[in-house]
């Protein structure tokens, strides 16, 4: 297999979307972060997850490497994944 995708994130009989992936270049590691709130870091060369995060009960919508590599963030928003009726103003973190 020369490739593979993320399309989304598996719990049980779950799928989530992954809303993005964030590519680390000195180590060709990338990380994977969705709806689930989870933070997947991925060996794209063993094509193999290294480390996955407890889910922090938000959607996680984006996410970044700095320029060395070093940090890590994301950001967490409601992404309308489940409409509107699921959205609960005033309920920041």
């Amino acid at each position: 297999r020369d490739s593979f995708a993320f399309k989304c994130h598996r719990q049980d009989s779950n799928a989530y979307s992954v809303n993005c992936i964030a590519f680390q270049k000195q180590f060709g590691t990338f990380a994977t972060v969705g709806s689930d709130g989870i933070v997947n870091f991925w060996d794209k060369d063993n094509k193999q997850r290294l480390k996955g995060f407890n889910a922090i009960q938000r959607t996680i919508s984006c996410a970044a490497f700095n320029e060395q590599g070093n940090l890590f963030a994301y950001a967490s928003s409601y992404d309308w994944s489940q409409g509107s009726m699921h959205l609960q103003p005033g309920n920041e973190i």
